[in-house]
Parts: C-alpha cells; sequence; structure tokens
C-alpha cells in the first residue's frame, strides 16, 4: 500500500475547498503593565544602589508552569463545527519554582509542586 504524502500547497487547497480552518483549543490571554514594570525597574536599581547590595546578595525566584500532557493548542476543524466534540483540554501540570542570585553562583535546588490526589487540608478533623 502506497503512503499518503501531502504538500503544504496541497493541504491549503484541501482547507479552502472543505472549509476547514484553524482554530485555537484553548488558550489564556496574558497582558501586562509594562508601564509598571518599567517603574519597578528604576526603583528596585534606587533601591540597590542606595543599601550597596552586590550580586551575589539579589536572588530573583519565579514559578513557571509545565504541562506535560496536554495536547497541540490548535487543530484543523470544518466551518459548520464550534467546538471540537468531547474535547476536555488535559490539566495535568507541575509548577516548578526556580531561584538564583545575579551572579549565578548561587542557584537553590529547584522546588517542584503539584496537586494532591487526597489533600489533607480539606479532610474534616
Amino acid at each position: 500500500m502506497e503512503e499518503f504524502n501531502a504538500s503544504n500547497g496541497w493541504f491549503e487547497k484541501f482547507k479552502r475547498s472543505t472549509g476547514i480552518h484553524s482554530i485555537v483549543q484553548q488558550g489564556e490571554a496574558s497582558s501586562s503593565d509594562t508601564k509598571a514594570a518599567n517603574d519597578f525597574v528604576k526603583k528596585f536599581g534606587k533601591i540597590v544602589e542606595d543599601e550597596v547590595y552586590v550580586e551575589q546578595q539579589i536572588f530573583n525566584c519565579d514559578k513557571t508552569g509545565l504541562f506535560w500532557k496536554k495536547k497541540p493548542s490548535r487543530t484543523h476543524i470544518t466551518a459548520e463545527e464550534k467546538k471540537i466534540p468531547g474535547h476536555k483540554p488535559m490539566k495535568d501540570w507541575l509548577t516548578p519554582a526556580l531561584c538564583a542570585n545575579v551572579s549565578g553562583d548561587c542557584k537553590i535546588e529547584p522546588l517542584l509542586v503539584y496537586h494532591s490526589e487526597h489533600p489533607w487540608a480539606f479532610k474534616a478533623h
């Protein structure tokens, strides 16, 4: 049996003729206040200068999300479909927290946060 192999041009023409289009399945809008961020940089720089901090004393710690079972965020559907039937996004993620000082000579071991199957905090005592 011969394997089907389509070019990008063929797929684009196929999408146009069938009404299939690309959609985002899930997503989160993100916005940031760039003015506030720039103001903070100036204030923080002044604090570092006034208090005479060195690079070894200044740490940055932040968390990030790691979706380890996440499906692709885009797919192709027909024009008549509004959503993917039976689609429920995976919500399995890890939250690593990373921390290091400005000079880079002190990197704290990453902390991993994950949800509990049986959270003790919600149990009746």
